[in-house]
């Protein structure tokens, strides 16, 4: 049996395309791309926090509600309601460090494009006004020939 006799036997395959406005297409660096691979420990760090603020939230329930005979077991009590509020919130304030940075390279990378449109935005204008600006200058900044003190 043929490639084509397959095919005849076969139903037809319909294939139907959405049309899209435009495609932005980002440039990143290798170790931009490095650090997005990586990630970030920020939800572990976030699931380490939620675990020991609850558990020393119920040896704060249970220190406040239960009567102790023995000194030893409420001292236990004490020690893991302290070392979990403690290292609770060190994670948590870790974790929320932590969350934004790669957000933030994400921003970097996606504000390139409108750093691009904004320069070619702006030499349209200078070429139908006449003037030529500098390639060098970043949109919305100066270059150094436009300093009149210098």
């Amino acid at each position: 049996m043929t490639t084509d006799e397959t095919l005849q036997g076969s139903k037809t395959l319909v294939i139907r395309r959405g049309i899209v406005e435009s495609v932005d297409i980002y440039e990143i660096k290798d170790s931009e791309l490095d650090h997005l691979e990586k990630g970030t420990s920020a939800e572990l760090q976030l699931n380490f926090a939620i675990f020991l603020l609850s558990l020393s939230f119920s040896a704060i329930t249970s220190l406040f509600t239960a009567t102790f005979v023995n000194d030893s077991v409420r001292t236990t009590f004490i020690v893991v309601a302290v070392v979990g509020v403690l290292l609770g919130a060190y994670l948590m304030i870790a974790w929320f460090r932590a969350k934004s940075a790669v957000k933030e390279l994400c921003k970097s990378i996606r504000l390139r494009i409108s750093l691009a449109e904004a320069r070619a935005k702006e030499a349209a204008e200078a070429e139908e006004g006449g003037a030529v600006m500098p390639a060098s200058a970043p949109a919305g900044h100066a270059s150094e020939n436009d300093n009149p003190s210098g």
